[in-house]
Protein backbone atom coordinates (compact mmCIF):
# COMPACT_ATOMS: atom_id res chain seq x y z
CA UNK A 1 0.00 0.00 0.00
CA UNK A 2 1.14 3.13 -0.28
CA UNK A 3 0.06 7.02 0.19
CA UNK A 4 0.52 10.51 -1.83
CA UNK A 5 1.39 13.62 -0.17
CA UNK A 6 0.71 16.57 -1.12
CA UNK A 7 2.38 20.38 -0.32
CA UNK A 8 0.26 21.81 2.08
CA UNK A 9 0.53 25.21 0.44
CA UNK A 10 0.98 26.80 -3.02
CA UNK A 11 4.31 26.51 -4.22
CA UNK A 12 7.12 28.22 -6.38
CA UNK A 13 9.94 26.66 -8.62
CA UNK A 14 13.72 27.99 -7.55
CA UNK A 15 14.34 31.26 -8.60
CA UNK A 16 14.21 32.29 -12.39
CA UNK A 17 12.13 29.14 -13.31
CA UNK A 18 7.97 30.33 -14.42
CA UNK A 19 7.80 27.36 -16.79
CA UNK A 20 9.52 24.25 -16.72
CA UNK A 21 9.41 22.25 -20.38
CA UNK A 22 10.53 18.59 -20.03
CA UNK A 23 10.79 17.49 -24.03
CA UNK A 24 10.36 13.92 -23.59
CA UNK A 25 11.07 11.58 -26.32
CA UNK A 26 9.50 7.93 -26.52
CA UNK A 27 12.32 5.43 -27.90
CA UNK A 28 10.66 3.03 -29.03
CA UNK A 29 10.71 2.46 -32.99
CA UNK A 30 8.77 -0.16 -34.18
CA UNK A 31 8.05 -2.18 -30.79
CA UNK A 32 3.94 -1.94 -30.44
CA UNK A 33 3.44 -2.43 -34.09
CA UNK A 34 -0.54 -2.55 -34.61
CA UNK A 35 -1.63 -6.16 -35.88
CA UNK A 36 -3.52 -7.59 -38.39
CA UNK A 37 -6.39 -9.74 -37.20
CA UNK A 38 -4.10 -13.09 -37.71
CA UNK A 39 -1.67 -11.13 -35.34
CA UNK A 40 0.98 -10.49 -37.88
CA UNK A 41 2.22 -7.17 -37.99
CA UNK A 42 1.54 -4.53 -40.49
CA UNK A 43 3.79 -3.73 -42.20
CA UNK A 44 2.80 -0.47 -43.12
CA UNK A 45 2.92 0.29 -39.15
CA UNK A 46 6.31 -1.36 -38.76
CA UNK A 47 8.11 0.38 -41.25
CA UNK A 48 6.56 3.86 -40.01
CA UNK A 49 7.38 3.13 -36.50
CA UNK A 50 11.15 1.46 -37.65
CA UNK A 51 11.75 4.63 -39.26
CA UNK A 52 12.28 6.20 -35.66
CA UNK A 53 14.96 4.56 -34.57
CA UNK A 54 16.54 4.60 -38.40
CA UNK A 55 16.30 8.15 -38.97
CA UNK A 56 13.92 10.22 -36.57
CA UNK A 57 15.70 9.61 -33.44
CA UNK A 58 18.94 11.19 -34.94
CA UNK A 59 16.78 14.09 -35.97
CA UNK A 60 15.65 15.02 -32.83
CA UNK A 61 19.25 14.72 -31.42
CA UNK A 62 19.80 17.18 -33.53
CA UNK A 63 17.40 19.73 -32.75
CA UNK A 64 17.93 19.26 -29.02
CA UNK A 65 21.66 19.52 -29.46
CA UNK A 66 21.16 22.88 -31.73
CA UNK A 67 18.95 24.67 -29.11
CA UNK A 68 21.21 23.12 -25.81
CA UNK A 69 18.07 21.50 -24.53
CA UNK A 70 18.71 18.52 -22.11
CA UNK A 71 16.19 16.22 -22.24
CA UNK A 72 14.02 13.07 -21.64
CA UNK A 73 14.76 9.71 -23.65
CA UNK A 74 12.63 7.04 -22.31
CA UNK A 75 13.64 3.90 -23.92
CA UNK A 76 11.89 0.46 -24.17
CA UNK A 77 14.84 -2.67 -23.96
CA UNK A 78 14.06 -4.49 -26.79
CA UNK A 79 14.32 -0.81 -28.74
CA UNK A 80 18.07 -1.02 -26.83
CA UNK A 81 19.08 -4.10 -27.54
CA UNK A 82 18.56 -3.52 -31.50
CA UNK A 83 19.37 0.25 -31.78
CA UNK A 84 21.90 0.19 -28.99
CA UNK A 85 23.75 2.82 -31.50
CA UNK A 86 20.87 5.77 -30.57
CA UNK A 87 21.14 5.00 -26.86
CA UNK A 88 24.76 5.52 -26.70
CA UNK A 89 24.66 9.09 -28.34
CA UNK A 90 21.62 10.20 -26.10
CA UNK A 91 24.00 9.18 -22.87
CA UNK A 92 26.68 10.95 -24.80
CA UNK A 93 24.71 13.92 -25.35
CA UNK A 94 23.94 14.10 -21.47
CA UNK A 95 20.12 13.41 -21.94
CA UNK A 96 17.76 11.61 -19.16
CA UNK A 97 17.22 8.05 -19.49
CA UNK A 98 14.65 6.40 -18.42
CA UNK A 99 13.00 2.96 -19.13
CA UNK A 100 10.13 2.77 -21.21
CA UNK A 101 8.60 -0.85 -20.72
CA UNK A 102 10.35 -3.99 -22.54
CA UNK A 103 8.78 -4.03 -25.52
CA UNK A 104 6.06 -1.18 -25.11
CA UNK A 105 3.91 -4.09 -23.71
CA UNK A 106 0.18 -3.01 -22.29
CA UNK A 107 1.06 -3.45 -18.53
CA UNK A 108 -2.95 -2.94 -17.75
CA UNK A 109 -3.17 -6.59 -19.41
CA UNK A 110 -0.92 -8.42 -17.78
CA UNK A 111 -0.69 -10.08 -14.23
CA UNK A 112 1.20 -8.93 -11.27
CA UNK A 113 4.10 -11.20 -11.93
CA UNK A 114 4.41 -10.96 -16.16
CA UNK A 115 4.61 -6.96 -15.12
CA UNK A 116 7.22 -7.14 -12.58
CA UNK A 117 9.35 -9.69 -14.76
CA UNK A 118 9.57 -6.88 -17.60
CA UNK A 119 10.49 -4.33 -15.22
CA UNK A 120 13.47 -6.17 -13.95
CA UNK A 121 14.34 -7.44 -17.65
CA UNK A 122 13.92 -3.67 -18.79
CA UNK A 123 16.54 -2.57 -15.76
CA UNK A 124 19.11 -5.57 -16.54
CA UNK A 125 19.25 -4.39 -20.35
CA UNK A 126 20.24 -0.67 -19.26
CA UNK A 127 22.38 -2.29 -17.02
CA UNK A 128 24.24 -4.73 -19.62
CA UNK A 129 24.16 -3.04 -22.57
CA UNK A 130 24.24 0.85 -21.35
CA UNK A 131 26.18 0.49 -17.87
CA UNK A 132 22.95 2.96 -17.14
CA UNK A 133 21.09 1.93 -13.62
CA UNK A 134 18.16 3.79 -14.36
CA UNK A 135 16.43 5.81 -12.18
CA UNK A 136 13.16 6.81 -14.35
CA UNK A 137 10.21 5.25 -15.66
CA UNK A 138 7.30 4.61 -17.82
CA UNK A 139 4.78 3.27 -19.44
CA UNK A 140 1.66 3.84 -21.36
CA UNK A 141 -0.59 1.71 -19.92
CA UNK A 142 -0.34 1.40 -16.25
CA UNK A 143 -1.78 -1.38 -14.34
CA UNK A 144 -3.34 -1.07 -10.87
CA UNK A 145 -0.18 -2.63 -9.62
CA UNK A 146 2.70 -0.68 -11.38
CA UNK A 147 3.11 2.13 -8.39
CA UNK A 148 3.24 -0.71 -6.02
CA UNK A 149 5.54 -2.96 -8.23
CA UNK A 150 8.13 -0.01 -8.57
CA UNK A 151 8.01 0.99 -4.74
CA UNK A 152 8.49 -2.52 -3.34
CA UNK A 153 10.90 -4.24 -6.26
CA UNK A 154 12.70 -1.41 -7.77
CA UNK A 155 15.19 1.67 -6.33
CA UNK A 156 13.63 3.40 -9.36
CA UNK A 157 13.35 7.50 -8.28
CA UNK A 158 10.75 8.51 -10.29
CA UNK A 159 7.73 7.72 -12.53
CA UNK A 160 5.72 9.39 -15.49
CA UNK A 161 2.82 6.33 -15.95
CA UNK A 162 0.26 8.33 -14.62
CA UNK A 163 -2.01 11.26 -16.38
CA UNK A 164 -4.19 12.64 -13.04
CA UNK A 165 -2.13 15.35 -12.41
CA UNK A 166 -0.57 19.12 -13.24
CA UNK A 167 2.53 18.68 -10.66
CA UNK A 168 4.74 16.42 -9.37
CA UNK A 169 3.67 14.44 -5.81
CA UNK A 170 5.06 12.08 -3.78
CA UNK A 171 4.26 8.34 -3.50
CA UNK A 172 5.13 6.81 -0.09
CA UNK A 173 5.09 3.04 0.49
CA UNK A 174 7.07 -0.15 1.29
CA UNK A 175 9.77 1.92 2.81
CA UNK A 176 10.47 4.28 0.57
CA UNK A 177 9.17 7.56 -1.46
CA UNK A 178 8.64 7.65 -5.56
CA UNK A 179 8.45 10.86 -7.25
CA UNK A 180 5.54 10.25 -9.66
CA UNK A 181 5.64 13.13 -12.23
CA UNK A 182 2.31 12.92 -14.44
CA UNK A 183 2.19 13.47 -18.65
CA UNK A 184 0.12 15.24 -20.51
CA UNK A 185 -2.53 14.39 -23.09
CA UNK A 186 -1.15 16.88 -25.96
CA UNK A 187 1.44 14.61 -27.22
CA UNK A 188 2.50 14.29 -30.68
CA UNK A 189 0.04 11.20 -30.74
CA UNK A 190 -3.09 13.16 -29.92
CA UNK A 191 -2.06 16.08 -32.17
CA UNK A 192 0.24 15.44 -34.93
CA UNK A 193 -1.48 11.55 -36.04
CA UNK A 194 -4.94 9.18 -36.05
CA UNK A 195 -2.79 5.62 -35.54
CA UNK A 196 -5.33 2.94 -36.97
CA UNK A 197 -6.29 0.61 -35.27
CA UNK A 198 -7.07 -3.42 -35.34
CA UNK A 199 -10.76 -2.49 -36.14
CA UNK A 200 -9.71 0.07 -39.04
CA UNK A 201 -7.15 -1.25 -41.67
CA UNK A 202 -4.94 1.13 -43.38
CA UNK A 203 -5.25 2.56 -46.57
CA UNK A 204 -2.76 1.73 -49.41
CA UNK A 205 -1.44 5.23 -48.48
CA UNK A 206 -0.44 5.26 -44.78
CA UNK A 207 -1.22 3.38 -41.81
CA UNK A 208 -2.44 6.62 -40.21
CA UNK A 209 -3.83 9.70 -40.83
CA UNK A 210 -1.62 12.72 -40.17
CA UNK A 211 -2.84 16.42 -39.14
CA UNK A 212 -0.97 19.14 -40.75
CA UNK A 213 2.29 20.77 -38.82
CA UNK A 214 0.19 23.99 -38.08
CA UNK A 215 -2.38 22.24 -36.11
CA UNK A 216 0.13 20.48 -34.44
CA UNK A 217 2.13 23.65 -33.73
CA UNK A 218 -0.84 25.23 -32.45
CA UNK A 219 -1.72 22.62 -29.87
CA UNK A 220 1.46 23.34 -27.99
CA UNK A 221 1.37 26.63 -28.57
CA UNK A 222 -1.67 26.89 -26.74
CA UNK A 223 -1.06 24.67 -23.98
CA UNK A 224 2.28 27.22 -23.50
CA UNK A 225 0.88 29.75 -23.46
CA UNK A 226 -1.91 28.81 -20.67
CA UNK A 227 0.78 27.49 -18.34
CA UNK A 228 2.68 30.76 -19.24
CA UNK A 229 0.40 33.14 -17.98
CA UNK A 230 -0.62 30.42 -15.03
CA UNK A 231 2.97 30.55 -13.87
CA UNK A 232 3.24 33.97 -12.78
CA UNK A 233 1.30 32.59 -9.70
CA UNK A 234 2.12 29.09 -8.77
CA UNK A 235 4.39 26.04 -9.98
CA UNK A 236 2.95 24.87 -13.25
CA UNK A 237 4.89 22.16 -16.04
CA UNK A 238 4.98 21.66 -19.31
CA UNK A 239 5.85 17.68 -20.26
CA UNK A 240 6.27 17.41 -23.55
CA UNK A 241 5.77 14.17 -25.48
CA UNK A 242 7.32 13.55 -28.86
CA UNK A 243 8.02 10.11 -30.30
CA UNK A 244 11.02 9.34 -32.56
CA UNK A 245 8.94 7.74 -35.44
CA UNK A 246 6.51 10.48 -34.87
CA UNK A 247 8.33 13.88 -34.68
CA UNK A 248 10.90 12.59 -35.90
CA UNK A 249 9.72 13.04 -39.30
CA UNK A 250 10.99 15.85 -41.06
CA UNK A 251 7.78 17.90 -41.33
CA UNK A 252 6.96 17.50 -37.74
CA UNK A 253 10.47 17.41 -36.32
CA UNK A 254 10.20 21.44 -37.90
CA UNK A 255 7.18 22.28 -35.45
CA UNK A 256 9.34 21.21 -32.30
CA UNK A 257 12.37 23.18 -33.54
CA UNK A 258 9.79 26.44 -34.47
CA UNK A 259 8.34 25.32 -30.78
CA UNK A 260 11.36 25.27 -28.47
CA UNK A 261 12.21 28.81 -30.67
CA UNK A 262 9.27 30.36 -29.80
CA UNK A 263 8.78 29.04 -26.07
CA UNK A 264 12.53 30.40 -25.43
CA UNK A 265 11.57 33.66 -26.07
CA UNK A 266 10.00 34.02 -22.90
CA UNK A 267 11.70 35.10 -19.58
CA UNK A 268 11.55 31.94 -16.80
CA UNK A 269 11.41 29.53 -19.46
CA UNK A 270 13.73 26.56 -18.70
CA UNK A 271 14.12 23.49 -20.73
CA UNK A 272 14.92 20.64 -18.52
CA UNK A 273 14.45 17.01 -17.58
CA UNK A 274 12.53 14.45 -15.33
CA UNK A 275 15.49 14.00 -13.14
CA UNK A 276 15.74 17.53 -12.47
CA UNK A 277 12.08 18.39 -12.06
CA UNK A 278 11.83 15.48 -9.41
CA UNK A 279 14.66 17.13 -7.77
CA UNK A 280 13.46 20.53 -7.34
CA UNK A 281 10.26 18.74 -6.13
CA UNK A 282 11.16 17.06 -3.31
CA UNK A 283 13.26 19.94 -2.33
CA UNK A 284 9.80 22.43 -2.71
CA UNK A 285 8.40 19.66 -0.79
CA UNK A 286 10.74 19.82 2.52
CA UNK A 287 11.69 23.60 2.47
CA UNK A 288 8.20 25.29 1.32
CA UNK A 289 5.50 23.30 1.61
CA UNK A 290 6.06 19.93 3.46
Amino acid sequence: MWTEKHPNQPVRWPDGVRLPIMVSVHHQSEEATCPFPDGQPDPFDYGERQYGARRGAWRLLEIMQKHQVRGTWLICGATLEKYPEVARAVKKAGHCIAGHTYAHEMMCNLPRHTELNLIKKTVSVFEDLLGEHIQGWRTCFASHDTVDLILEHSDIAWDGSMWNDDLPSIIEGYGRELLEVPFATYSDTALGVDITSPANPPTRYSTWNANTPEFMFRGWKAAFDALYELGAERAVMMPLVVHDFITGRPFRSKVLDDFIAYAKQFEGVVFTAHDQVASWWRDLYNVQGG
